[in-house]
């Protein structure tokens, strides 16, 4: 029997309405606000409140559900190096038997289960049974995560069952809690001819989907509550959903338990395409990348790759890390690129640009039913910065998580009561520092915490590595500080160093100009396709050294003779 749909969208203030105006404010005078212009009081709202837009089916699964009567033979996922696919229809069914072992083992709205997996077919029916039970997934890359982290994180999510693929069973020590062999159950089901039926749907709008666990580079993981909500806000529709729609493929490139992943992966079912998972080679990547119609990527991902190459490709999507305006630029002119920003922690996004070539690159404008808020940097505060000065973001609307598993001190932290909507609604401290433009676009300036001092004076990382990007042939630029030492990294390793300097000089002062660089064919990258700064940092205490990276060139900025005041541009 057909669930009925349900509808939710986020409450829009009466300042969102139509076109805004000085008195349309001070009729609705917000205290909050007093600090600013009447003009900039307008456009705080004017700029920040992204559009208001209903979601008819705001259940992740509800929608697969809907493709599986629509389309049941249309193929839903296939892994082409492992010669496995599956239509609507048979994912639907092996979905619903394993929800069912689940429901019968207590999985409900509240519940949580641990998938401990590789990207594969097993894995995405894992994850629908999970959603139809009414549980909350949290997905682990059996092939990346270290056995530390993946003990921490069973011991932080309190999972009421661990489903694991076979080959990964003799890692999971849970005490008390079930481990479930993903595979062996599927095939046992399938033997048994088990009771394939939809099981009867206790899943909320406000139930939690999934737990993605951030990296913890800065200390131990936190496990981000998101709900089902958030989610749908962002596939659902533009700009969110890349362009997704029956009929076209979707690329599962990214880490399976990078909230980039999870996009691919629910955004593909939701919107009835077909995912197509990648093998673990670089030939495999490529191949996929030539049979697609969809990629969301991070930018260190995409710099790999020439958009002439891949003709097929009709949708991109970047986001978690700095892109280059020649990246943008560059795959701007084959394809519809959009940039996009946003922490695991406002549901996958919460600004997208749509790029056009030769236009100055930004993070965009809030996606529907989200709003953006530029405060101050002052992590204590929620004062608003005056429009066009650098504040740090933050986020409210509908995609705001439920906060941090088990760390009520950190959620109380980052969380805070939105003042500038009312009631019950919550905004996020992103910690992100950005500005909004003339045209009502936010520029990214960089993280709150990203910066250090060089020879007395505050830098910004970010800045630096902008700065870097200015030089036309860079492909990827980053700036640490090593020690005392301020490092550019840049790609590729044939750039003439002396001249990313020069470049650098012209926007940054003298001692935001890096004096060690170190040029490479590419960059090291993470787990989750970003660049990764600890191993830069590590070649450049071993000095750059050709026998520790036999693909690096090493440039050591000559010594600046007189006075030691900024230079002035």
């Amino acid at each position: 029997m057909a669930t009925a749909t349900t509808t939710t969208t986020l409450p829009t203030p009466a300042w969102s309405m139509g076109p805004l105006s000085a008195k349309h404010v001070h009729k609705l005078w917000n205290p909050a606000l007093a600090s600013l212009s009447s003009e900039d009081r307008v456009l705080f709202y004017r700029y920040g409140l992204g559009p208001k837009r209903i979601v008819d089916t705001p259940i992740i699964h509800h929608a697969f559900e809907q493709h599986v009567r629509n389309q049941p033979d249309a193929l839903a996922v296939e892994h082409s190096t492992e010669g496995q696919s599956l239509s609507y229809s048979q994912l639907d069914l092996r979905a619903n038997r394993l929800a069912h072992r689940l429901r019968a083992e207590g999985i409900q709205p509240g519940k949580r289960v641990c998938i401990l997996a590789r990207r594969s077919v097993p894995l995405v029916v894992g994850i629908l049974a999970v959603l139809k039970a009414g549980g909350q997934y949290v997905p682990l890359d059996a092939l990346t995560i270290p056995d530390s982290t993946l003990s921490y994180v069973l011991n932080d999510a309190k999972p009421s069952i661990v489903l694991v693929m076979s080959e990964f069973v003799p890692r999971v020590t849970t005490g008390n809690v079930p481990v479930i062999d993903l595979e062996s159950v599927i095939l046992a089901d399938e033997l048994a001819n088990a009771d394939g039926s939809k099981p009867v749907d206790t899943t909320s709008p406000t139930s939690g989907a999934y737990v993605i666990y951030t990296s913890g580079t800065t200390g131990v993981p936190k496990g981000v509550d998101v709900r089902h909500c958030g989610v749908t806000n962002v596939i659902s529709g533009s700009p969110g959903n890349v362009g997704m729609r029956p009929g076209l493929r979707v690329g599962q490139f990214l880490n399976i338990a990078f909230d980039m992943g999870a996009w691919e992966i629910l955004g593909s079912m939701y919107n009835g395409c077909t995912l197509c998972l990648r093998g673990n080679t670089k030939k495999d990547w490529i191949a996929l990348m030539k049979t697609v119609h969809i990629v969301i990527a991070t930018p260190s991902i995409l710099t790999c790759h020439e958009p002439a190459e891949y003709p097929n490709i009709m949708n991109v999507i970047v986001g978690g890390e700095p892109c280059p305006q020649a990246l943008a630029d560059k795959w701007a002119q084959f394809t519809n690129f959009n940039n996009c920003c946003g922490p695991t922690e406002i549901s996958i996004c919460n600004t997208v640009q749509p790029h056009l070539p030769g236009y100055p690159l930004s993070i965009g404008k809030p996606i529907p039913n989200t709003n953006v808020y530029v405060l101050s940097r002052d992590p204590t505060s929620t004062k608003p910065v005056p429009i066009g000065e650098t504040g740090c973001m933050w986020v409210g609307g509908v995609g705001v998580s439920n906060g941090y598993l088990n760390l009520p001190g950190k959620t109380a932290e980052r969380y805070r009561p939105d003042p500038f909507l009312g009631g019950n609604a919550m905004m996020f401290n992103t910690g992100d520092l950005g500005r909004w433009r003339a045209d009502g676009q936010l520029d990214h300036l960089g993280r709150a915490d990203d910066q250090v001092k060089v020879k007395g004076f505050r830098v910004e990382l970010d800045g630096v590595s902008a700065a870097m990007r200015t030089h036309e042939p860079v492909q990827s630029a980053v700036a640490l500080l090593v020690g005392t030492e301020l490092w550019g990294f840049v790609t590729p390793s044939t750039l003439d160093l002396a001249q990313v300097r020069d470049a650098t000089a012209q926007v940054q002062p003298y001692h935001a100009v890096p004096t060690q660089y170190l040029a490479l064919d590419e960059f090291p990258m993470t787990k989750n396709g970003k660049v990764d700064k600890r191993a830069l940092v590590v070649y450049a205490q071993e000095g750059g050294k050709e026998d520790t990276n036999p693909n690096g060139k090493r440039f050591t900025a000559p010594s600046r003779s007189g006075s030691s005041s900024p230079t002035r541009s």
